[in-house]
């Protein structure tokens, strides 16, 4: 099983087709990708939603150095580009905490 690149969301105990709807269009706006997936619990299991970095982004190191210039540009573009995407990808994921908190 994958988990998110970006993050595991709680998948509502109602209105989970509507939830994921809507997850879906606000993150592939922006370029992310939901994927609904059941996790193994001591319980049994639970549905999560994981949302993954568009494909560019997915593997941009914040922190990886380069040894030169070029490079270290190239990095920095997708760096701020990335840091962009998480902005909005965190937005995104406070207004699902206010839309769905009462289902989860």
């Amino acid at each position: 099983m994958k988990l998110g690149t970006y993050s595991t969301i709680d998948c509502p105990t109602k209105k989970k087709e509507e939830a994921y709807a809507w997850l879906q269009a606000e993150f592939e706006s922006i370029g992310g990708i939901v994927r609904q997936v059941m996790n193994p619990h001591d319980f049994g299991m639970y549905p999560s939603f994981e949302i993954d970095y568009p494909e560019e982004l997915e593997y941009v190191d914040l922190d990886e150095e380069f040894d030169n210039e070029t490079d270290l540009e190239e990095n920095q573009k997708l760096v701020e580009k990335k840091d962009k995407w998480i902005g909005k990808a965190n937005d995104i994921e406070t207004e699902y905490g206010e839309k769905f908190e009462a289902y989860l």
